[in-house]
């Protein structure tokens, strides 16, 4: 018996393996073939459903298997009809090696497979470690078993090869525990062993059903040689090759003559292995000792720069895959762009299956936490930063922690000063020559050597010209001449400073005789040359191009084997690489360049709006739906480097919108802004301001920048958008009232609560007149009213707003839309406010958990919804509760968005009212502080939320005991409330209540009487009898009196304020038993959003 080692995901690999074979077999190219395939199936399997055809043979072909593959045994039959139909086809003979000799793992899908990992890991707790162990070897004295526990047995068995009509291994482990075991643990086990024999098309005869009488099974001895090559491609057409949806899982290829090793348990990205890798043994040997010697608290990076073409990647890529055992975990980052460090750091986040949303902007910053914490369960780990040209855009990224290391590729000398580095040059004139040698079959080393002197010994240049004489054969007297004639032609034009004549020359060459061969294939490349030198989707060639780009490139592009055959010409000439695993081409930066330097500005325009085409053709036009998120990931470093921002095409300025909204959503909100504005300012001088692009661009720009606090910025875009709005459309366009919002918005962020409010109000009534009380855009511009009533603390009038408008986008949207959540926590926050703080606990309680159940912990709405928990736990008197979820949240939002972000600050005031709950003033004193000076910056000193936040810490300074200065902010404080918001608001009201008890505590009685005594009437008035606020001045009011000698009115008061509070929160809330101890009450000002 021997062990079948496989990739991390079996099933999915066996899968891309069959498709790969299948498509090669020459009938699937005919519908009819096809059809008959399918009745040959049905008659050797049962309950064969229905198969939808496809003229697509690829596709129809995909159908087919997936469709086998529910039940392994219709595999059996898909077998037989091959062989029937197409036996010697080479295609046919490697399906019939794959099925013969395929492992359990390789026939179940991995949630199956999970499903008795479970069952066994049950049953080890009623027998005993390794009392199940031989009672199976003596049954089954064939099977090859290694000394492991249970579990770890099983998942060794399901990689064994065996005989089709044998039963696999780890079922005859399964049958033997259920044999051991009682109740429910054996029925789960049973009833997985039925169901997996029925899928496997067991004969009856195989499924005992007494394990004592059950005769050995016959297994195979040997491993089948198909699974240790790499996997065949799946074109950009296929379906995912991942069965759990895991991102860049595939093992790397391993060569039959090289001896299986241990490989990472979480590999993601890493590129193929150059199987024509030479020399570079002192640098590796260098490099790999570099990176071991040193373990230090903090991660010092790892840096291979060069200039271009030297083969710093290549260097990269052999080190990991040597030594790809010594770690646990190895990620492959490609980071000359930042929303490409975004994708990856994501991609990662979810293989590790950390607890996050896949927005970027929670995924990130949890994978570099829990790298840098030891929280990934992988302590060895390597990232790759691969092309990290800008020290600053990435060494923010980088793990501060952990027991992993960082390798970095780049052409910046820079990394010398910041990391341990390591100078990649050319080949020595030995490596270039045996290079030479080792690829051109009978090239002697003299000849060589004359080709590596021409060449300068640029390892990328070495490369091309070894391509190019296995292709053609070409005698080296006549290449060396066509290098010496396109050497000269190039001197004669200016020099290009990104690389040396010879290469120019050199690819030149090629690039020449491409153009003669398939001139389709030489304009692809000159399309490609204007995307980025990243990883080119296959799928971005498919299909027809939307408009015309050059002839006969068009041709090629509505034609597969066409395409097939261009793809194949550039490879031929090493002028780009296809990545079959991945299906995507990739052409070096400096093959791009001298692309780009053979066109005239006319071909440049043409080539660059092609290449622009081709991505307007791969737009998803789902810029908000997760499930389209790596679509989008695929697209944005190539939309960037092509310049759509600056074309004219109506579809490409679609794809230049969808992929802003994309990284707005996907919360990359500085790649957002970045791009936003270059394409906002771009349209509004080649458009014009007024033009129904730009100001679309405009307002999605300003909506950005609320986003991220840039408050100043927002303000004139939004105003001058609404201007231009209403001016080409009217104050009742659909385009106008979205700027209205925006608009209120910016009222808000000035403090202009009331100036928000009635723009609020003009735009719900123009749209319920306009569009109805149920159109998508009234709700949203319902919902923004409610904001505003929240912010002019009119709360019962915003809990009716928010509970009518939920009740309706439940209806229209759906429960679980993020919208209809949002509103709901605002409803709970309207309540709260109002005075009803339990049923505000409550009604958060169910607020956060559906969020969770929809978006996870990490996703935006959900960390609000937690922060506004936080505050309604403390209302509702859970204050070790509030503090716990307040710690959390803080410390997620700082984490994702920085200190200065809207919702951190929001999260960190709250915070610090926790933590003086708790009796940590020192702290409490320090953290508002902080965010005090942050509100004053972002929002000027003036604004609400900042004077709040002041409030809150004249309380922490008053406990602390320096009552003079709270009295002295408080005073100054309530002023500035009382001309901006108005003396009857309740953030006014909370002022004025802790005011009164600083002068109560500096001794100043009458006046904290005379204070307490107008703040109650007004709360009374304002909020209600029996509202927190209201109550907690009452129960003030008392102990004035009580200073003031008015001990029977004092004790009168108290009383029947004590009972309300018993009404109200209950005997136990702190409010109630602080009254009882005679305590006097401090408000709270928790901010809401603008």
């Amino acid at each position: 018996m021997v062990r079948n080692t496989g990739p991390l995901d079996p099933f999915a690999e066996f899968r891309a393996s069959l498709i790969a074979a299948l498509v090669e077999i020459p009938f699937m190219g005919s519908l009819a073939d096809r059809r008959l395939l399918l009745q040959l199936v049905r008659r050797g399997t049962r309950d064969l459903p229905d198969i939808a055809e496809n003229q697509d043979p690829r596709l129809h072909v995909v159908t087919i298997l997936l469709t086998c593959m529910e039940r392994p045994e219709r595999l059996w039959a898909l077998r037989a009809a091959l062989l029937t139909m197409a036996p010697e086809a080479p295609g046919t003979k490697r399906v019939n090696r794959l099925i013969e000799s395929a492992s359990l793992a390789q026939l179940l899908p991995t949630s199956r497979l999970a499903r008795a990992r479970d069952a066994l890991a049950s049953a080890t707790l009623e027998i005993d470690a390794d009392s199940w162990r031989p009672g199976f070897i003596q049954s089954h004295p064939a099977i090859d078993l290694p000394d492991l526990g249970l579990v770890a047995a099983f998942d060794h068995l399901t990689l064994l090869t065996g005989k089709e009509d044998a039963r696999p291994p780890a079922l005859l482990l399964i049958d033997h525990v259920t044999a051991l075991v009682q109740g429910v643990r054996a029925e789960e086990l049973r009833v997985w062993s039925d169901e997996t024999s029925d899928l496997l098309g067991l004969p009856a005869g195989q499924r005992p059903t007494d394990e004592r009488t059950r005769e050995d099974d016959e297994v195979a001895e040997t491993v089948n040689p198909d699974l240790r090559e790499a996997p065949d491609p799946i074109s950009a057409s296929s379906p995912d090759s991942s069965a759990d949806g895991d991102i860049a899982d595939v093992m790397p290829p391993v060569g039959l003559s090289e001896p299986l090793r241990r490989l990472p348990q979480v590999w993601g990205d890493v590129p193929p292995r150059n199987p024509n890798f030479t020399g570079r043994e002192d640098l590796l040997d260098l490099l790999h000792r570099q990176l071991m010697s040193v373990r230090e608290a903090a991660v010092l990076p790892q840096a291979v720069h060069g200039m271009g073409g030297v083969g710093k990647t290549q260097v990269a890529i052999e080190y990991v895959h040597r030594h790809s055992s010594e770690y646990d975990l190895i990620w492959w980052i490609p980071a000359e762009q930042h929303s490409q460090l975004l994708s990856s750091l994501t991609g990662l986040a979810q293989r590790l299956r950390l607890d996050v949303s896949p927005e970027a902007s929670s995924a990130v910053p949890a994978v570099r936490e829990a790298l840098s914490t030891g929280q990934t369960g992988h302590a060895a780990w390597l990232l790759v930063f691969d092309n990290a040209e800008s020290l600053q855009n990435v060494r923010q990224f980088f793990p501060t922690g952990g027991a992993g290391k960082i390798l970095v590729t780049s052409r910046n000398p820079e990394w010398a000063w910041h990391a341990r580095a390591l100078e990649v040059d050319v080949f020595t004139r030995q490596e270039s020559i045996q290079f030479l040698v080792n690829r051109v079959p009978g090239l002697t080393e003299q000849d060589a050597d004359r080709l590596a002197y021409a060449l300068g010994d640029l390892p990328l240049a070495v490369e091309q010209a070894a391509a190019w004489q296995a292709a053609t054969g070409m005698p080296v007297e006549e290449y060396l001449r066509l290098l010496d004639d396109k050497r000269i032609e190039l001197l004669e034009d200016a020099a290009s400073p990104d690389y040396p004549v010879s290469v120019a020359a050199a690819w030149n060459v090629s690039l020449d005789a491409l153009e003669r061969v398939n001139p389709a294939a030489f304009q692809l490349l000159q399309v490609c040359s204007f995307l980025s030198a990243e990883p080119i989707p296959r799928e971005f060639f498919a299909g027809p191009p939307a408009s015309p780009i050059a002839d006969p490139l068009d041709d090629t592009l509505r034609d597969s084997f066409k395409l097939s055959r261009a793809l194949r010409d550039i490879q031929r000439y090493a002028l780009a690489k296809l990545n079959h695993r991945n299906n995507t081409l990739q052409i070096h930066r400096l093959v791009q360049a001298v692309l780009i330097s053979r066109m005239d500005e006319k071909q440049r325009a043409l080539m660059r709006a092609g290449a622009q085409t081709l991505l307007a053709g791969a737009n998803p036009h789902t810029p908000a739906r997760r499930s389209r998120w790596d679509r989008y990931q695929a697209l944005v470093p190539h939309v960037t480097t092509a310049g759509a921002v600056e074309s004219q095409d109506p579809n490409v300025q679609l794809l230049v919108h969808e992929t802003t909204e994309f990284l707005y959503h996907w919360g990359d909100h500085r790649g957002c802004h970045e791009f936003a504005e270059q394409a906002y300012l771009i349209w509004r001088d080649s458009l014009g301001e007024s033009d129904p692009q730009t100001l679309r661009m405009m307002k999605f720009l300003g909506l950005v920048c609320f986003a991220l606090g840039r408050y100043e910025q927002a303000g004139t875009l939004v105003e001058g958008a609404l201007r231009l709005c209403s001016a080409a459309w009217g104050d009742e366009d659909e385009g106008t009232l979205d700027a209205m919002l925006l608009m209120a918005v910016s009222h808000r962020t000035r403090g202009e609560f009331a100036s928000a409010k009635g723009v609020n109000e003009r735009v719900l009534e123009i749209c319920r007149r306009t569009l109805g009380e149920q159109d998508p855009v009234t709700l949203r511009a319902a919902a923004h009213l409610g904001s505003s009533l929240r912010l002019t603390g009119e709360f019962a009038a915003a809990a009716d707003l928010d509970r009518a408008t939920y009740q309706q986008q439940s209806e229209v949207l759906g429960g679980d839309d993020p919208d209809t959540l949002l509103t709901l926590s605002h409803y709970a926050t309207d309540i709260r406010e109002a005075g009803d703080f339990l049923q505000a606990r409550a009604q958060q309680e169910e607020v956060l958990e559906r969020t969770l159940a929809a978006y996870g912990p990490r996703h935006p709405p959900a960390m609000r919804a937690s922060r506004n928990l936080a505050v309604a736990r403390r209302k509702a008197g859970d204050h070790d509760g509030a503090l716990r979820l307040a710690t959390e949240t803080a410390e997620r939002f700082r984490t994702q968005y920085g200190e200065s972000h809207p919702d951190t600050m929001a999260a960190t005031l709250t915070l610090a009212v926790d933590l003086r709950h708790a009796g940590r003033l020192d702290e409490s004193f320090k953290l508002g502080q902080a965010t005090l000076d942050r509100y004053r910056a972002i929002l000027g000193p003036d604004h609400p939320h900042t004077l709040a936040a002041e409030v809150n810490l004249a309380v922490v300074k008053r406990l602390r005991g320096d009552v003079e200065a709270a009295n002295r902010a408080d005073s100054q404080v309530i002023e500035l409330l009382r001309d901006k918001l108005g003396p009857d608001h309740p953030t006014t009201l909370c002022c004025a209540t802790n005011l009164a008890s600083d002068r109560f505590s500096l001794g100043l009685g009458q006046e904290a009487f005379e204070l307490d005594t107008d703040t109650l009437a007004r709360s009374e008035r304002v909020l209600g009898v029996e509202h927190p606020a209201t109550l907690a001045v009452g129960v003030n009011l008392a102990l004035d009196l009580r200073l003031l000698d008015r001990i029977q009115e004092g004790d009168r008061i108290l009383a029947d304020t004590l009972q309300r509070l018993r009404t109200v929160l209950g005997d136990r809330h702190p409010a109630t038993l602080n009254a009882l101890q005679s305590l006097r009450a401090d408000c709270d000002l928790d901010p809401m959003p603008l």
